[in-house]
């Protein structure tokens, strides 16, 4: 069987209307599923897409895989995020050490990385961790 655009756009608006809302998950799935039906060898079109879904366990666990989706793009990108954040703080320590030191030693520059120190961690180190903390608690209220 070959499918129309007609078609592939009632399955396209169907996995919209079912909760897919992440684009290159909608395209794979909606590839899987027309490769089914043309594969089929039923020609009732309604037929073979009942059970091309059917296939996929059913519209639940069409937005199951999204919510797995999600959970893996989240995964990765939390990572990301956590090396970021340790590199800031490293950096953060850093200066602010460095300052202190240079401040018992009386060296100039000290005030400065003091500073500098101070400000990376108010403007960069600690949103990057509170926004770490807030995703990992609206994560787990999703699970």
């Amino acid at each position: 069987m070959i499918l129309s655009d007609k078609q592939i756009d009632y399955i396209s608006t169907n996995l919209k209307l079912y909760g897919l809302k992440n684009q290159d998950l909608k395209e794979d799935i909606l590839d899987h599923i027309c490769s089914y039906i043309e594969q089929a060898d039923n020609t009732n079109f309604d037929q073979a897409y009942q059970q091309a879904i059917q296939q996929f366990g059913g519209y639940l666990h069409i937005n199951q895989i999204q919510r797995e989706t999600n959970a893996q793009l989240y995964l990765k990108s939390s990572k990301n995020r956590k090396r970021l954040l340790s590199f800031l703080e490293l950096i953060t320590a850093m200066l602010i050490a460095t300052g202190s030191l240079f401040k018992i030693m009386h060296w100039p520059y000290a005030g400065m990385l003091i500073f500098i120190g101070f400000v990376c961690l108010i403007l960069m180190t600690l949103p990057l961790y509170f926004y770490s903390k807030h995703k990992d608690q609206s994560l787990k209220y999703q699970s």
